[in-house]
């Protein structure tokens, strides 16, 4: 079920800011996390799991619009394991 509120973004300082409804704020002192995809700006609770860096992954591998992702080819020393 999703709950939609119509708000305006506003200044503070040099950055922008977006009030929001009382029915859809955290409690105080919760920690946030702002994540973007696309053109959808996502805000929701920080995450103390592993799924949140899995997520996180998965965005960082999809090229996004005007994102490119390549491979670099990295030399390592010989190690003698013994």
């Amino acid at each position: 079920m999703s709950v939609v509120f119509q708000t305006r973004q506003f200044r503070v300082g040099n950055s922008q800011a977006v009030r929001l409804p009382a029915k859809l704020a955290y409690p105080p002192e919760t920690e946030l996390t702002v994540t973007r995809v696309g053109e959808k700006i996502i805000i929701e609770p920080k995450e103390e799991t592993l799924a949140g860096f899995v997520e996180w992954l998965k965005m960082a591998g999809s090229k996004s619009k005007g994102q490119e992702w390549e491979r670099i080819e990295m030399d390592f020393p010989e190690r003698d394991w013994k």
